[in-house]
């Protein structure tokens, strides 16, 4: 799909690409057309656990000390902070927000929804679409 972005055309697939590159991230839907707006690239995507665990072990954190809930939320937050940090390789200017919203016991993933648009359109109005996906996906 082509979003506006700013003054420019950019085509969602080029930003797929751009996050299954440079990320272990695994787009499993665009969503920039479900999010019904022009100007927002949109997916649903998902990081396999095993990856996080290589992750977290590797900053000295120890998986089997912690009870599931708690390290649920260390799945979570890890997986919202390699989100977040896809914003170093996207279009300049542009501004990232994403949400890991559910554990997927079959598949061994965490779920996100990530959303990227030109900054000039605020934080504030990206949380909300995050929020609108979110209802789309839960």
């Amino acid at each position: 799909m082509f979003v506006i972005f700013k003054d420019e055309i950019v085509n969602s697939n080029d930003i797929r690409k751009v996050i299954e590159e440079n990320s272990n991230f695994m787009i499993t839907e665009d969503m920039s057309l479900r999010s019904k707006r022009e100007d927002i690239v949109a997916f649903n995507m998902s990081i396999n656990i095993d990856i996080l665990n290589e992750i977290l072990k590797d900053d000295g954190y120890d998986i089997g000390d912690e009870n599931k809930e708690d390290l649920l939320d260390e799945y979570m937050d890890l997986a919202d902070t390699l989100a977040f940090e896809l914003e170093e390789v996207m279009p300049e200017k542009s501004i990232v927000k994403a949400y890991s919203y559910k554990y997927d016991e079959l598949a061994n993933t965490i779920k996100v929804v990530f959303a990227m648009a030109h900054k000039e359109l605020g934080d504030l109005k990206l949380k909300d679409i995050i929020k609108r996906l979110l209802t789309l996906v839960s």
